[in-house]
């Protein structure tokens, strides 16, 4: 079991996972009439598998799992994985709690379909904003954001730029995928942050995360340094070898439910 220490001080770098060139994309033709693309897909039994509106008419692949007044949106890794990678975490979350988990692939990622990508903040709110306005129609009165590396930079922006975000979680991540500033997303943020990372990671520096948490003006907001298997990283955090959550794991779900401890 990873143990957990509170520390006032935040992390960056690029992701461990295969990077976003590596994803599983939708196929393109060069001749021919357009496919119709794949339908969405569930993550695991129990997953309601459906579409959401994306970027310039396009559909974003999304899962919900449970219910409930308490909703987070994960915001996925870069790697083949994408949105999948959270079932596990989501999976017992939902189950020990009344909370309503949304997984959403951004452009480029399982058979989300998007023509283009946008850059910037119209591009994190293209891509998690109908994820967010979904859960609110289906009873959520507070909703949290949780990346995880990739998604990490992209959750943090996305707080920022998103209206009405109750909180927001960043597992080993300032990079993201729609070329924003970091620290111009980090310095703008009024929303509580819990940021983590553990040492040893080749991908996300203790130096880097400090120095994005200091840029913060959110309060509350902290930093989790996680001990354990060096080099852990994204939502391998919040699991342990036995898809058991973590305490950091645990104290996610409780920022999630509004326990900002």
């Amino acid at each position: 079991m990873l143990a957990c220490s509170l520390v006032i001080t935040g992390c960056g770098g690029s992701s461990g996972k295969p990077t976003a060139a590596d994803s599983t994309r939708p196929g393109s033709s060069s001749s021919g009439p357009t496919p119709a693309p794949a339908p969405p897909e569930a993550c695991s039994e129990g997953a309601q598998a459906f579409w959401l509106p994306g970027p310039d008419g396009s559909k974003l692949e999304a899962n919900s799992i449970g219910s409930g007044p308490d909703a987070v949106v994960f915001l996925h890794e870069i790697g083949r994985r994408g949105m999948c990678g959270f079932d596990t975490y989501a999976q017992w979350l939902t189950t020990a709690y009344h909370v309503r988990a949304v997984l959403v692939n951004r452009c480029s990622y399982g058979v989300t379909t998007c023509r283009v990508a946008p850059r910037e903040d119209e591009g994190i709110i293209a891509q998690t904003k109908p994820a967010v306005d979904w859960a609110r129609a289906h009873g959520a009165k507070r909703v949290t954001l949780i990346g995880a590396s990739g998604g990490g930079g992209d959750a943090l922006q996305a707080a920022g730029a998103i209206p009405g975000i109750a909180a927001v979680v960043d597992l080993s991540g300032v990079v993201n995928d729609t070329g924003a500033d970091d620290a111009a997303s980090a310095r703008r943020l009024r929303v509580p942050i819990l940021f983590a990372a553990a040492p040893g990671d080749p991908y996300c520096s203790l130096d880097d995360m400090r120095a994005l948490y200091r840029l913060v003006p959110s309060r509350p907001k902290r930093l989790v340094v996680v001990g354990g298997e060096p080099g852990t990283h994204g939502w391998d955090l919040m699991t342990d070898a036995n898809d058991k959550p973590t305490p950091l794991g645990r104290q996610v779900a409780s920022w999630v439910r509004g326990q900002l401890d």
